[in-house]
């Protein structure tokens, strides 16, 4: 109630909870309510915890060489999805004029975080799918390629450390932890807007206002709105522009490929998918920068909202 969006507020509170003062991962997750730049995808109650999971766990590596916060990360996906019936914000938020059920998703997500770390399922990969995952993971990083990583690197100042950063995306990577879904150089071009742009809403009384606009159906994402709402829109967008670009924001429809099935992961090394994967994300870090530039020149509170 003091911050009004899902993913920054979720972010703060697994903070406060590991008692961390830093604010650079709540400016990394201020584009992504919404379902990342307002665009539907995954919930932010999902992209917040799996940040944390990266501040956590790192890239340190289980025996087969995948990634811990892979398996945690599905664990998340399967209890949010069982709880919520599924992990993208548009169908979690539906019609409503006041989104009373994303409230419950904020409230949840936290506990739900802890669980998945402190005890998480084993097996929350599927055999098939690991062995999937391991070596797609294993030939990007023979290539030097990480998602995340390729937009971030090449994108505008950060002011968060490079390896906490790091650490930070790992598990955005294939749509998410494999899965396909928001192409991950999209979720880190918005990730790199909040790190440029972003500042922190602190307010009761802002955030009843906003609520109170969305209500009586007023533009209550105006950017002078809520402290969050310019990012949101910039990365709303950003994913317009990617869509437009590249007919999707979809990482399996992109890619062509289902990054579960070992058989279309043979195809798209052997077709050298990562090279279009790379060329992707440094179009998108070119795109991100450029719109830093200009918003920097730009007042931060116009009464602007997003355009779709």
């Amino acid at each position: 109630m003091r911050m009004g969006h899902c993913a920054p507020t979720v972010m703060k509170t697994l903070l406060d909870a590991s008692g961390s003062n830093a604010t650079w991962p709540v400016m990394l997750t201020a584009g992504l309510p919404g379902g990342i730049g307002n665009t539907g995808g995954e919930c932010g109650g999902l992209t917040a915890p799996l940040v944390q999971f990266g501040l956590e766990l790192g890239r340190v590596e289980a025996e087969d060489g995948l990634p811990v916060v892979v398996e945690a990360g599905h664990d998340l996906l399967a209890r949010f999805d069982d709880t919520q019936g599924t992990t993208q914000c548009r169908e979690i938020r539906g019609t409503s004029r006041v989104p009373l059920r994303c409230i419950a998703v904020v409230r949840e997500a936290p506990a739900m975080c802890a669980g998945c770390v402190g005890a998480p399922v084993a097996g929350a990969v599927g055999p098939e799918a690991r062995v999937a995952y391991q070596r797609l993971y294993e030939h990007w990083r023979e290539r030097g390629f990480h998602c995340a990583d390729a937009v971030l690197s090449e994108s505008a100042t950060s002011p968060a450390p490079d390896e906490e950063l790091s650490d930070a995306v790992t598990a955005f990577m294939g749509g998410t932890l494999f899965t396909g879904m928001t192409c991950s150089a999209l979720t880190a071009g918005v990730m790199a807007l909040g790190l440029a742009l972003g500042e922190i809403e602190n307010s009761h009384a802002r955030v009843a206002r906003m609520i109170a606009t969305m209500a009586v159906r007023g533009d209550a994402f105006a950017d002078r709105m809520n402290a969050f709402n310019r990012v949101m829109n910039l990365g709303h967008e950003l994913g317009e522009w990617f869509e437009a670009e590249f007919g999707s924001t979809q990482c399996r429809a992109l890619t062509r490929c289902d990054f579960a099935s070992t058989a279309d992961v043979d195809e798209y090394i052997d077709r050298d998918g990562t090279a279009d994967c790379a060329d992707l994300a440094r179009r998108v870090a070119e795109r991100v920068s450029a719109v830093v530039e200009r918003a920097a020149t730009a007042s931060p509170h116009d009464e602007t909202g997003p355009t779709s």
